[in-house]
């Protein structure tokens, strides 16, 4: 039973993530806690010998283990988070910081001698950035990509990204983007350098506190795992997406697209399906003539089954997109079973979810998948509720194998 007395905890999100470093070189709202992973940590009765992260994200986990003197590696399938979860995960000489900070000055200097890049093509574009904002980021692109230096060049990037955000019409009032009207005749390019500039300080701040251990993250989608990884960890500390339909690529378009990670809507599309989660785009219609392979727990077949014959013209799309979830989830946990060590335990950070007032209490499905393929000492408890809606709540899925 559910407590009434369980808060938002906003320690346990994103936002507590935000002045920790290079934990706060990016703002992405599903982000989970470093406070929570450290939580876990310390609570383990044993030291890890290799921490596994298979949905790397923003690269929480690995980065606070890296951070702690632990051994970690992670899995990602999407490559522009790869890259900026590596780009985390780097060791930065103090030179090359003060190097990154005085080519950032003398670009901001210059920026009107640079020929603009190409807008990316992304959907309805200046609902995104005012003419200005888009004309100084284009410049600024271009400004970046006359480094050579690699390690410059990606810090540099690092506080691009950033600053294509800062610039935005977006808004983050919601789980999912929404925009605020342009404040395109307020901007000047001035404006933009001292942004970038300050950004560009940020970056460095982080940069300057070393990981303790190298760690890497790996382009690979979680539901399969290579040989190369069977027996190389004995705890896995991840947050998977949520079964909500938020669209992680849906939310980083504006990165990918000025990144250059996307150049059209289909791609972002496929990458979505291939996403455990996604039904953004291409997805959608592809769910409407997915079929189950029955492996779940009858329940979570009757739960949609109930989503299925809400009165909603996308009842029958839902209840496909909770099934097709949970027996993506399925696959994953069964190939991180058979890679664990003996004995491993496993912390997933999942919340529940609620289509047309029904229920899909994630936390018990996922504690009865785990038990299906062997997993014991199967638990979960509440962290925090979910800012959302009153009855959705975050958990941590605990388990061990045998």
């Amino acid at each position: 039973m559910i407590q009434k007395e369980i808060t938002q905890n906003i320690q346990y999100t994103f936002k507590y993530n935000t002045t920790m470093g290079r934990h706060g070189w990016l703002r992405l709202t599903p982000a989970y806690s470093v406070r929570l992973v450290e939580e876990i940590l310390s609570a383990l009765d044993y030291s890890p010998k290799c921490v596994m992260e298979p949905f790397s994200g923003t690269g929480t986990t690995e980065l606070v283990c890296a951070n702690k003197g632990i051994s970690s590696f992670a899995l990602e399938i999407n490559p522009f988070l790869v890259w900026l979860g590596n780009a985390k995960l780097e060791a930065y000489s103090m030179e090359k910081i003060k190097e990154f900070l005085n080519v950032a000055h003398r670009l901001t200097l210059d920026i009107d001698s640079f020929v603009p890049a190409a807008f990316p093509p992304i959907h309805n574009f200046h609902r995104w950035w005012g003419i200005q904002q888009a004309q100084f980021l284009a410049k600024l692109k271009t400004a970046i990509n006359t480094i050579k230096d690699t390690e410059i060049h990606q810090l540099l990037k690092v506080a691009f990204c950033r600053i294509i955000i800062e610039l935005s019409n977006a808004a983050f009032n919601h789980v999912s983007t929404s925009f605020k009207e342009s404040n395109d005749v307020l901007f000047s390019f001035e404006f933009g350098k001292e942004t970038y500039l300050s950004i560009c300080q940020m970056v460095a701040r982080g940069a300057s506190i070393q990981p303790l251990v190298s760690s890497k993250i790996f382009l690979q989608d979680a539901r399969s795992l290579p040989n190369k990884y069977i027996g190389t960890y004995d705890t896995v500390i991840t947050s998977p997406p949520y079964p909500n339909r938020i669209s992680y690529i849906r939310e980083l378009r504006p990165y990918m697209y000025w990144m250059d990670y996307l150049e059209t809507s289909e791609q972002a599309s496929e990458l979505d399906w291939h996403a455990i989660g996604g039904t953004w785009g291409k997805a959608t219609s592809l769910l409407a003539t997915w079929k189950s392979n029955g492996s779940l727990p009858q329940y979570v077949y009757d739960i949609a089954n109930k989503i299925s014959i809400a009165d909603n013209k996308s009842a029958h799309l839902m209840a496909n997109y909770v099934l097709k979830y949970f027996e993506d989830i399925k696959t994953h946990l069964s190939a991180v079973y058979s890679g664990l060590t003996s004995e491993g335990k496993v912390f997933y950070i999942i919340g529940n979810s609620n289509f047309y007032g029904i229920t899909v209490p994630a936390e018990c499905i996922y504690v009865d998948i785990m038990k299906q393929i062997g997993f014991i000492n199967t638990e979960y408890k509440i962290v925090r509720k979910r800012n959302c809606n009153k009855q959705l709540y975050e958990f941590v899925v605990s388990a061990q194998k045998r």
